[in-house]
């Protein structure tokens, strides 16, 4: 039997980090604001005749062989990998090949998607059926273990449903409400947005944990600028169901000057550098995807200074990425 399972990655418009429990609860509620693209992660899962567990990940170049599944190595490279086989301990002559299209440390989510394709696709192999919600706590479980900090969600919803949300993040119960993207907006959208990568990978988990921690020991600048962001991706849903991307520019500033005061880290000079070329050019606005630290950033272009804008970000030192918006979300079928 064989599996193929695809997720797609995020671009966070505002809200980052606002996902993490138990933050939300102490903020009494939060919301994250995203949008789903078509940078995959895909997961190739193969049960053969042999005794032995295979792991691949063709991005990175990696690959372990263990003759039992407890033998898979939870804190080497392909951690993420080996943890969620073990969690199934599906029986020998598995191969598991995975390949991530996004760059690596993009800030997009793709470890999470990665994680939300794996485990659905050996859900499927070994003919389990769980909710959305088991899905999602289980892959930001194992995340959280991988990471060893507490790791927030909407990567994983983003991953699950494709498409515009708004995810609620409330207690009791997490709500993904789907934002619509009608054919008039998302072309003009498909106009503005501009997706490039600085070059600077970057790791959320350390930057997200200094942003909690300060919240915790009641520092009020993180206090006062985590409540910031959260009205910021309250403004950014309506101006989104108004259709209104002059006002969605002036909030992905706004979400970005909230963010880059939170922790030291969060823009650097190569940051600094690639929004300053955008914004000379004629980007609205721009921010860097996930927590910070690098990665990519996200731009809005002035109408007719998309082009203008990218060949600036090209010079300036970033990768401009292609892409489109996926609506489809997790892909799971039988099969090569």
């Amino acid at each position: 039997m064989s599996v193929y399972s695809r997720a797609p990655s995020r671009i966070d418009l505002a809200g980052g980090t606002l996902d993490i429990w138990p933050l939300y609860l102490l903020m009494d509620q939060g919301l994250t604001v995203n949008l789903a693209i078509n940078i995959y992660s895909q997961v190739w899962i193969r049960a053969e005749d042999n005794a032995n567990y295979h792991l691949v990940s063709e991005d990175t170049d990696h690959e372990e062989t263990s003759r039992t599944c407890d033998g898979l190595d939870s804190t080497g490279p392909l951690g993420l990998v080996a943890r969620a086989v073990k969690h199934f301990s599906p029986a020998p002559g598995l191969t598991v090949v995975t390949r991530n299209e996004a760059p690596q440390g993009s800030g997009l989510g793709a470890s999470s998607s990665l994680l939300v394709a794996l485990l659905a696709g050996l859900q499927r192999l070994t003919a389990q059926r769980p909710s959305t919600l088991d899905l999602v706590n289980l892959a930001a479980d194992i995340e959280a273990q991988v990471i060893r900090v507490p790791t927030g969600k909407q990567d994983h919803y983003a991953a699950v449903y494709g498409g515009a949300n708004a995810i609620w993040f409330e207690p009791g119960r997490n709500r993904v409400e789907s934002l619509p993207l009608s054919e008039a907006f998302g072309r003009r959208l498909r106009d503005a947005l501009i997706l490039s990568f600085t070059g600077q990978p970057r790791s959320s988990a350390s930057t997200n944990w200094r942003m909690f921690k300060a919240y915790i020991d009641g520092k009020a600048e993180a206090r006062t600028g985590l409540d910031r962001i959260r009205q910021t991706a309250l403004k950014v849903r309506e101006a989104w169901l108004a259709e209104d991307i002059k006002a969605l520019a002036g909030l992905l500033a706004e979400e970005w000057e909230n963010r880059r005061s939170l922790a030291s880290g969060v823009s650097t000079p190569k940051v600094e550098k690639a929004i300053g070329a955008a914004t000379k050019a004629g980007a609205l606005a721009s921010k860097i995807c996930g927590a910070g630290g690098g990665g990519c950033l996200v731009s809005l272009a002035a109408e007719g200074r998309k082009a203008v804008v990218m060949q600036a970000l090209t010079e300036a030192g970033a990768e401009v990425l292609d892409f489109e918006f996926d609506t489809e979300g997790l892909v799971v079928r039988e099969g090569p």
